[in-house]
């Protein structure tokens, strides 16, 4: 990177006004015979994060003042403000706590939740996501924003490592706090009137006026920068205490070197940070599985159709093979009737979680958990083999296929579900995530040719052409109808199975800039029933997609972006390998 920056500067024309040093900052001696003659009097830097210090800001800043700066030199940003508002929401909770599994009429618990999960504080990383994206009905304030804490940056206030921080906020609402929305703003110059904020939509300063005088939520955002290497940061409370209008609650902000945690209680006394520790999972759910994945585990309506599905097909003489990793499913069959369940965890983690389940469910005697492939059962010891699929190794939705790979040791006449898998895709065009794989090129008047030259053919090397985005955090309009790529029966045996080339011409049917294509699965449980990774609703071309927000669709970003009108079509190939599980695809539009 320092050689790419030198022959940017050589080839802008400053080679003789700016000197490289290639060293980090806290490296860099000063003197007669260091990297640099004198300390410097203006510092301009960026090393922030999502949590604002996660990068080492705190000690960067430090290091400088004390080795690299003149006193009273000018610092930009010169201070940073963290903000935190407490929440209601359902939604947001689901990524963070795993809630009961019901039977299909939902009067009846399946699967309980274990009282180490229930109490669990779960993981103390910073859980990141774009809050402007989040619908506004899925969640309450309970607070107004809170300044927790500020950082001087400009060195007239020593800054600290480790500090707590104690506010006493009146709510705004009445409810149960899941967890905290916290942001950051830096005021570039010292009077503050020049401000970087990431606040979300409905607290960002470029739109409050207007929010408060009725603006729609939609219109709004379209005029806040848009940002993915800085977003909004979710903390989870634990316990998670009920607040009301009626009484002042005490908001404890505290933060290491490199990250923050929060705890809400009642308490007036002083605060004493040995009290607050920091979030560690004990019950191996939250170590074991993505956030994204716990959602998925409480989609309600998902989980819905998979026990609809087991309702119909166990009776009392069934053994069930599990293939999917955390399959609480899996466990539901038991509930509902089988035999036996032998589930197959092949990852520690999520094995001792499952035990967890096990024992809490009073499952021993029905449920074994297997380890290894060799421990497969025989084809005359199970009569259903059932997967969501999920596996924690998946990146992709179709790396999935892997139960495909699994239950191919069996015969056809054993009944599986999933019965088959169908991935598809559209062609679409983003708002905003092409940027994070679009070119430079001519930045603040440099010309960044150079760099990125070197990205791409770097990310031509490292990078797979498929990337895993949660999309419901990027919006995109469909340009085209969906259509599917191809179907893959999990009654054949995968092994006999030749490698498979396909290829198709899909018509363009909206104007506008073709910039990604987005590609998911959906798996068919039955013949009348199927779950989706992709649209929860039906795509119209020119409309925007809502996406399955407890999947990461796979995303096909194209070194430029191609305006379209109908007069064009999108030609895509795909190669399957059996043998691998690899899948490779090609698109192009024409």
């Amino acid at each position: 990177m320092a050689n790419c920056a030198v022959k940017i500067i050589e080839g802008n024309g400053y080679a003789e006004k700016i000197k490289l040093i290639f060293k980090r900052s806290t490296d860099i001696t000063v003197g007669q015979d260091g990297d640099m003659q004198q300390r410097a009097n203006i510092l301009v830097t960026e090393v922030f994060d999502t949590e604002l210090i996660g990068e080492g800001a705190l000690s960067t800043f430090q290091h400088a003042h004390k080795v690299l700066l003149d006193k009273n030199s000018i610092v930009i940003p010169h201070s940073g403000i963290v903000w935190a508002q407490v929440i209601e929401s359902s939604t947001v909770r689901g990524w963070n706590r795993i809630d009961p599994i019901r039977n299909s009429k939902r009067n009846n618990i399946l699967v309980d939740t274990p009282i180490s999960a229930k109490m669990c504080s779960g993981v103390a990383t910073v859980h990141d996501l774009q809050l402007s994206q989040l619908p506004i009905d899925s969640f309450r304030r309970l607070t107004e924003p809170q300044e927790v804490c500020r950082f001087d940056w400009s060195g007239k206030s020593p800054l600290k490592l480790t500090e707590t921080f104690s506010h006493q906020i009146r709510p705004i609402a009445t409810g149960t706090a899941h967890a905290i929305f916290m942001w950051w703003d830096l005021n570039m110059d010292t009077d503050g009137q020049v401000v970087l904020s990431c606040a979300p939509v409905w607290e960002h300063p470029d739109v409050k006026l207007e929010a408060e005088k009725g603006r729609s939520v939609t219109e709004l955002k379209e005029k806040i920068p848009w940002r993915d290497h800085w977003m909004q940061a979710v903390y989870y409370l634990s316990p998670e205490i009920p607040i009301s209008t009626e009484e002042d609650v005490t908001l404890v902000t505290s933060h290491d070197e490199y990250s923050f945690a929060y705890h809400l209680d009642y308490s007036q006394s002083k605060v004493d940070n040995s009290n607050y520790q920091r979030p560690i999972c004990d019950c191996f759910l939250h170590l074991a599985y993505s956030r994204t994945r716990i959602g998925q585990l409480n989609d309600s309506s998902r989980n819905a159709k998979y026990i609809q599905v087991l309702e119909r097909k166990i009776t009392p003489e069934s053994i069930c093979l599990c293939l999917s990793d955390g399959c609480l499913l899996g466990l539901a069959a038991a509930k509902l009737g089988a035999k036996k369940v032998i589930i197959y965890e092949s990852n520690s983690l999520s094995r001792r979680a499952m035990e967890t389940y096990v024992t809490a469910n009073n499952l021993s005697e029905t449920v074994q958990i297997i380890t290894s492939k060799s421990e497969l059962p025989p084809g005359n010891e199970v009569n259903l083999i059932f997967g969501e699929p999920n596996f924690v190794t998946s990146i992709v939705p179709w790396d999935n296929i892997y139960f495909w790979h699994l239950s191919s040791k069996y015969p056809e006449n054993i009944a599986r579900i999933p019965t088959s898998v169908t991935i598809k895709a559209i062609a679409v065009e983003f708002k905003d995530l092409y940027k994070i794989r679009a070119p430079l090129g001519i930045c603040e008047g440099f010309d960044m040719a150079i760099f990125d030259k070197l990205v791409q053919s770097s990310s031509d090397i490292s990078d797979n052409p498929i990337e895993a985005h949660p999309l419901w955090e990027y919006p995109a309009r469909a340009l085209s109808a969906s259509f599917t790529i191809t179907q893959f029966d999990f009654a054949k045996d995968i092994n006999q199975q030749c490698g498979i080339k396909l290829s198709n011409i899909v018509p363009i049917l909206m104007q506008g800039h073709c910039n990604g294509i987005a590609l998911w699965v959906d798996w068919i449980l039955d013949s009348t029933t199927e779950v989706t990774t992709g649209p929860i609703h039906d795509t119209n071309p020119g409309s925007d997609i809502s996406w399955d927000p407890y999947t990461r669709q796979g995303v096909y970003l194209p070194r430029k972006t191609y305006p379209v009108t109908t007069n064009n079509s999108l030609v895509w190939s795909m190669n399957f390998s059996p043998l691998s599980g690899d899948v490779e695809f090609g698109f192009e539009i024409v």
